[in-house]
């Protein structure tokens, strides 16, 4: 999903990340952020915030950080910011404001044909990207064990709370980024990333996907589901699936749907709510496709 167009979160709020957050986030590799921008960003930033981003890059990416002087305009800078904070987005929702990002998702249920397809009954399952458990949790009531890794410990301690409420003890839960999983090579059956892995660092890319398929035995399957770009994944030997229904995402009430439709998706979508004073918002007047396909590919 796009970010919206809500004018939050701020750039500043990018220092609310720990140092580890710092160094999944603001990695260079794979398209993600890019140091120039970083360093044109930070100028009017103070030196221990600039001396934290610093050490978070990679070495390779960190000369434009060492140059950085405040020799660009204001609008330069606020340019740079809003690149940044756009590639962002989501983390920074994440990670300040779980509990919107929770409100969100909660009515965007994944396609049942889709789990069925996964074979996961008694097998080893890594969901990457986990969240809050919306994919997780459902495997776990199937799957043997259930490895759940994600970059925010915010959306993990929710998880946890979630499985212990539900009775599920199959769960693991792992701190860990798409570029550098904390899995042994070979040590799932199947690995799912539901609207997670996308075709660009810091949420996905080619080292993104060669993890995927590292801690996948072979005859194993990795599995995108809700995919962005789904040419992407083909090209790297993924095929496509498509099913039929699941056409709506469920809000509690009217209320919540029009203030998440206003905040995430658009004021066409809010203004829809209003008019039609429906809870159950169709994905077409979201902007959105349902969760109903997947990317799939079987590990040699």
């Amino acid at each position: 999903m796009a970010p919206p167009d809500t004018g939050e979160p701020a750039f500043e709020q990018i220092a609310s990340f720990d140092d580890e957050a710092l160094r999944t986030f603001l990695d260079p590799h794979d398209g993600g952020i890019p140091p120039a921008d970083l360093a044109v960003a930070l100028e009017d930033s103070d030196a221990a915030f600039r001396n934290r981003v610093a050490a978070a890059v990679p070495e390779s990416g960190r000369a434009p950080l060492d140059r950085a002087q405040r020799t660009h305009s204001a609008r330069a800078v606020a340019a740079a910011r809003r690149r940044i904070v756009d590639r962002l987005f989501w983390p920074l929702l994440y990670w300040n404001d779980p509990a919107a990002y929770e409100e969100l998702v909660a009515g965007e249920h994944i396609h049942p044909g889709l789990i069925d397809m996964l074979e996961l009954d008694d097998r080893v399952v890594c969901d990457i990207g986990a969240g809050a458990g919306r994919f997780a949790l459902l495997a776990a009531t199937r799957a043997r064990h259930v490895i759940a890794v994600d970059a925010i410990p915010a959306l993990l301690a929710r998880l946890e709370e979630k499985a212990r409420d539900r009775g599920l003890r199959n769960v693991d839960v792992r701190r860990g980024s798409f570029a550098a999983l904390p899995l042994a090579d070979s040590s799932v059956d199947v690995a799912v990333a539901c609207s997670s892995l996308t075709s660009q660092g810091p949420l996905g890319g080619e080292r993104a996907l060669a993890e995927a398929e590292r801690i996948v035995r072979p005859g194993g399957d990795v599995v995108v589901i809700w995919p962005q770009e789904t040419r992407w994944f083909r090209e790297h030997g993924y095929s496509y699936v498509s099913l039929q229904g699941n056409e709506v995402i469920h809000f509690p009430d009217v209320a919540t749907a029009e203030r998440v439709c206003r905040r995430f998706y658009s004021a066409r979508a809010a203004a829809w709510v209003r008019r039609q004073h429906s809870a159950d918002v169709p994905y077409h007047v979201a902007g959105l496709t349902p969760p109903n396909d997947a990317c799939i590919k079987r590990v040699a």
